[in-house]
């Protein structure tokens, strides 16, 4: 069941995150991973969803929203997206693209993965209306 995050989760999530950060080449600051987390649940301006299924999270999306720096308005980014339940990954991914569109206020949203991803990973977000800017996958709202 596809769901908003609460901070009950926090310590799943973190378990999720920490498994993820070995595929990249940096030190993970678990304190500073929590405190992402826990904000990104608490503020209303974020989104932080998650897949539960007996009572484990089976799938994650954290994106947050700022400030832009290069137009007016807002932007909304992708910090974490996670699943290892088919077809859950791809809920989630569309629950952020509505989410995007609902809001007027933010005029770009995407992710811009830093490791190369599976390649049906990218046409997924090309099928959803994202487009490929560089190595960054948007979506103008």
């Amino acid at each position: 069941m596809i769901r908003p995050a609460t901070l009950q989760d926090v310590t799943g999530i973190l378990g999720i995150a920490l498994g993820e950060v070995k595929r990249y080449p940096l030190r993970p600051d678990k304190d500073r991973m929590q405190k992402v987390i826990i904000e990104t649940i608490s503020a209303p301006s974020h989104l932080a969803l998650v897949d539960e299924e007996d009572g484990q999270i089976r799938a994650v999306l954290l994106a947050m929203s700022g400030d832009n720096l290069w137009a007016q308005r807002k932007f909304a980014n992708v910090m974490l997206w996670w699943s290892d339940k088919p077809g859950s990954g791809a809920k989630l991914l569309r629950r952020f693209r509505d989410w995007v569109t609902s809001r007027r206020a933010v005029k770009v949203a995407g992710f811009a993965p830093d490791i190369d991803l599976d390649e049906r990973t990218y046409k997924l977000m090309e099928h959803l209306g994202f487009q490929r800017s560089g190595g960054a996958y948007l979506l103008f709202n």
